[in-house]
């Protein structure tokens, strides 16, 4: 079973949130490979963003999530971000200590999602790889997380 621990940078602590992401957490463990342990770090993320995995070593393992993201938003980012945990978890993504990404072996140096536009950002292929599985695998949370309720 996947340990999840939280990571606070403010007072924003919600239990319903926390028990929201484990049982997402744990289900989607048992769908695609996922670590022994993942990190949730709530931080205040610019307005656009409700999630980020890190892909860098330093922050193995973890996920960000904006810290005025409710329990009801957090469901779709959360998959998102799980399913680049998966990719990393598996080997296909990585990142070097450069900061460049590497996807199924072939070196991305030229990408900074800080200048691209999101149309660019979306065409990435661990983008494009996470858009074609995360509906899918929403739609197997929400059956199996409803069918234990």
């Amino acid at each position: 079973m996947i340990k999840v621990r939280f990571i606070y940078s403010g007072d924003n602590y919600n239990i319903d949130r926390e028990k929201v992401i484990e049982n997402i957490c744990r289900i989607v463990s048992t769908l695609i490979q996922l670590p022994k342990e993942l990190h949730i770090e709530f931080k205040n993320l610019p307005k656009s963003v409700q999630a980020e995995a890190c892909v860098q070593h330093q922050f193995k393992n973890r996920i960000r999530l904006n810290e005025t993201v409710t329990p009801k938003e957090v469901i779709k980012p959360l998959i998102h971000e799980l399913i680049h945990i998966n990719q990393l978890e598996t080997g296909v993504l990585s990142c070097t200590r450069d900061g460049f990404y590497i996807w199924k072996n072939k070196l991305y140096n030229n990408y900074d999602p800080n200048t691209m536009e999101i149309s660019d950002y979306e065409k990435l292929p661990w983008e494009q790889d996470v858009a074609n599985k995360q509906h899918i695998l929403l739609e197997k949370v929400l059956e199996i997380g409803l069918s234990k309720t």
